[in-house]
């Protein structure tokens, strides 16, 4: 296990643009690539502790490797990033990575590999993490001195907003936590925590339904999901104080962090996608596709979005956190060299998700390849794509994209 430190990672992962999912711009197969040479295969399964995307992966490396393993990826990343700043035509990464930024992450590689480098002696400060950008725990929160800017879960936000826009926070509390118990009586038949978990959380007859697997794979798992068991136990007695309490003023900065429970509660237990949903899902899209005779009937119903109209989905798409997983899945899969259908194909399933696209999905699906080993463009529906995410999302459209169908459109 390495000793790499906490403020040590908070500056790593806002550097190398960990959120949603990604490590700089590598795809899949270069980010096995690069580690390749230093005997790491990246996508073994013990890398996939916390979850399969390239910066979980990236995550559990850090936890897991030596000081050794840890230092020289660090090196390697230094490496690649000043390769490719240095590489003619290269636009940059999603954000600027400095000259001093590289030296910062060569002297934490050196550090933990033992030798001296330049800088040694100099110390990595809560200062230094929050200057000059906010430090990027996870996707959904980023932090600052003692300040933590996190966003609920889009199901809890949407049923609480009323409540928070009016001040009353007493009811956005007290509804949040029954947002909780429904979405477990909706996986498990079962509304209380303590019929779920039992009230010394080790139940596990629910854990198919709530995990996606009966028997978790070891112990620190077995905790985990206990640990899941124990937090809805506390959303249950939390609740269960409001719901015989008169309504009164709540402080909102008490308010905040009981919400905050509720969210994480309900975002650890819906984020499980079967493989049965995700094929659902995936044949579905294919069917869609290959319905149409032509490209020009398949163009005309795909513009604006039409296509998704008639859709019957699975009820769990309904769900702002599986939607996100379904993302980050088909985001990493995304290949625009196979053929013009495929291209289609994967650009419908982003339009499925639409609502969890950012910036910066856009710029990362702008920045992939389009010509098979023939020289041939494969590329097919980009145009149309951006056009129904700056319509449904205005606010979401990267200036790349604004440029890219500038172009296109002109």
């Amino acid at each position: 296990m390495s000793k790499l430190s906490l403020p040590d990672k908070t500056f790593l992962e806002a550097v190398l643009g960990m959120s949603g999912g990604y490590v700089l711009d590598l795809t899949n197969t270069s980010l096995a690539q690069l580690f390749d040479g230093l005997a790491i295969d990246i996508y073994e399964d013990k890398y996939a502790e916390y979850g399969v995307s390239k910066a979980n992966r990236l995550r559990t490396l850090w936890k897991i490797g030596s000081d050794s393993e840890v230092a020289s990826t660090l090196g390697t990343l230094a490496d690649y990033i000043e390769a490719k700043q240095a590489a003619p035509g290269f636009s940059g990464f999603r954000e600027e990575i400095t000259d001093d930024q590289i030296a910062r992450i060569r002297r934490i590689a050196a550090e933990l590999d033992g030798a001296p480098s330049a800088g040694m002696g100099q110390t990595t400060s809560a200062d230094d993490v929050a200057d000059p950008r906010p430090a990027i725990f996870t996707t959904e929160a980023t932090v600052s001195k003692n300040k933590i800017q996190i966003e609920i879960h889009g199901d809890i936000y949407s049923h609480i907003g009323q409540y928070l826009a009016t001040g009353d926070y007493f009811h956005a509390v007290e509804e949040s936590y029954k947002l909780v118990r429904g979405k477990l009586r909706e996986i498990t038949g079962k509304e209380k925590a303590s019929d779920v978990f039992n009230n010394s959380a080790q139940n596990t007859a629910h854990y198919e339904a709530l995990f996606g697997k009966a028997t978790p794979t070891n112990d620190a798992e077995a905790d985990f999901f206990r640990g899941i068991g124990y937090l809805h136990l506390g959303v249950q007695h939390l609740r269960n104080e409001k719901a015989h309490t008169p309504a009164t003023p709540l402080e909102p900065n008490l308010a905040v962090h009981y919400i905050s429970l509720a969210s994480l509660a309900y975002d650890l237990i819906t984020q499980y996608v079967s493989e049965d949903t995700i094929k659902e899902l995936e044949d579905l899209i294919l069917t869609k596709r290959q319905s149409y005779r032509t490209a020009g009937a398949f163009y005309r119903d795909f513009e604006d979005g039409k296509w998704l109209q008639n859709l019957t989905l699975p009820a769990k798409v309904h769900s702002s956190a599986v939607r996100k997983v379904l993302k980050t899945k088909w985001l990493e899969e995304a290949d625009f060299t196979r053929s013009y259908d495929h291209s289609n194909i994967v650009l419908m399933r982003l339009e499925l998700v639409v609502d969890e696209l950012t910036e910066a999905d856009l710029d990362r699906l702008l920045d992939l390849p389009t010509k098979d080993s023939y020289g041939n463009d494969q590329s097919a529906g980009m145009q149309q794509f951006l056009e129904f995410v700056q319509k449904k999302h205005p606010d979401r459209i990267s200036q790349k994209a604004k440029d890219w169908l500038t172009k296109e459109q002109s």
